[in-house]
């Protein structure tokens, strides 16, 4: 069978090369292309699309300029992410039995149950039936989804938990995920160590997409926690408003930082001077404000 005029052999041969030439192979692997499933998992993903208003979510066809955030992820934090494996729309359950079975971070009886369960769903569904995720059983992150926020989301999940100690500290935040207080707070970990990446990369685009995406994803478990009717549609609503909230102050904090870059190269004026310099102090004030507080 030919992959974009490759067989599948030499597609494997192509995707190592690039990988061993940015010094990140095994690390990160591609699956490969499959028009028949990967529609059929788009069609699949049109609820999660509409309910988080992202025609991006569980597409399955992920861009370089997505896989490049993960790359720059990895880079930029090598020891905690120095063992974690990538796995791009891929469907590999053997090869995760095999992680699973290496996994050290994890104590055998919790790599055993719920690890054997956890690991073959996710490996056999989520290239049809998607959903982003990181699997601490075999220190994986599968990505579905061509979202930079949804990638570092899950990457940022990878970073949170090779963070913790080996052990009991490590068992119990992987089992503890059952529970909805632990789940939640690792959402919230995840997403928050997102905003905070991106904050100090200076990418606002790449920021304002964040609250538009992972706001809203995050209302879904709170609401779907809470075990009322539709829990998960109305969390995702109370998310987009307060994504919407945070991108309106997010534009507010580049705007008072741009104007008080202008006021600073026209101080000199003399005839605008003492004005542009107490509007500076404003500025810099509403910068404090919005744009340094997490």
């Amino acid at each position: 069978m030919l992959v974009g005029g490759l067989s599948f052999a030499e597609s494997d041969v192509v995707i190592r090369e690039i990988y061993i030439k940015d010094n990140l192979w095994p690390k990160i692997e591609r699956g490969h292309p499959n028009c028949v499933i990967d529609s059929v998992g788009n069609i699949a993903s049109i609820p999660q699309k509409v309910i988080l208003l992202n025609p991006n979510i569980d597409s399955h066809i992920i861009s370089q300029n997505t896989e490049q955030y993960l790359k720059d992820f990895i880079h930029d934090n090598p020891d905690t992410m120095k063992d974690v494996k990538v796995r791009i729309n891929q469907c590999s359950p053997i090869q995760e039995l095999d992680r699973l079975v290496k996994n050290k971070h994890v104590s055998l009886i919790w790599r055993i149950f719920p690890g054997i369960p956890v690991t073959i769903w996710s490996s056999l569904t989520g290239r049809i039936l998607g959903g982003d995720n990181y699997n601490p059983y075999t220190n994986t992150i599968s990505i579905y989804s061509n979202d930079p926020a949804v990638a570092l989301h899950e990457a940022s999940h990878a970073k949170d938990f090779m963070s913790r100690a080996k052990g009991l500290e490590a068992d119990a935040y992987a089992v503890g995920r059952i529970f909805s207080p632990v789940a939640l707070y690792q959402e919230f970990t995840a997403s928050d160590e997102v905003i905070y990446y991106l904050k100090k990369k200076g990418d606002s685009k790449a920021e304002m997409n964040s609250y538009a995406t992972l706001y809203p994803a995050f209302g879904t478990y709170g609401g779907a926690y809470t075990g009322i009717p539709y829990g998960n549609i109305i969390g995702a609503f109370v998310g987009h408003g307060a994504g919407l909230w945070k991108g309106y102050e997010h534009k507010l904090c580049q705007k008072s930082i741009k104007f008080g870059e202008v006021c600073r190269n026209l101080e000199s004026d003399p005839l605008a001077g003492d004005l542009l310099r107490s509007e500076r102090k404003n500025s810099e004030s509403l910068y404090k404000e919005l744009c340094i507080a997490r």
